[in-house]
């Protein structure tokens, strides 16, 4: 079986990254991620990313470059995470698909309760951000 292929956006704004958390009724309820989600069949996942974050959160960002590539096994499947660096353009942040929202300065991002695909992105901005 293939993995399922995700994107994840790491926006940075004054120093800090945005992290947001999932809502109860979907899987690894309220654990916190690097927003984005599934790429559709046939979608360009630079297109999915951009779309993920204006349904998500109602803002608008510039996709800068590919970040990291992250190969995760889940119990249930495997997921394929493309995590782009991103510049926030416009709009204000609004919960729509997500339970909230913080931005985290970089050193502190691993004291969050992390979905674990995402552990290996937040020790590498740990690294490199700080």
């Amino acid at each position: 079986m293939y993995p399922l292929l995700v994107t994840a956006a790491i926006i940075e704004h004054d120093r800090n990254i945005l992290l947001t958390r999932r809502r109860l009724n979907v899987p690894y309820p309220l654990l916190w991620e690097f927003p984005g989600g599934k790429v559709e069949p046939m979608e360009n996942p630079l297109d999915c990313v951009v779309r993920e974050i204006r349904e998500e959160l109602a803002i608008e960002i510039a996709v800068e470059g590919i970040y990291d590539v992250v190969y995760y096994r889940y119990p249930e499947r495997t997921v394929l995470v493309l995590a782009y660096r991103c510049s926030w353009l416009s709009g204000e942040i609004a919960d729509l698909e997500v339970a909230e929202h913080c931005w985290v300065k970089p050193a502190e991002i691993l004291s969050f309760q992390l979905l674990p695909a995402d552990i290996p992105l937040a020790e590498r901005i740990c690294r490199e951000f700080a």
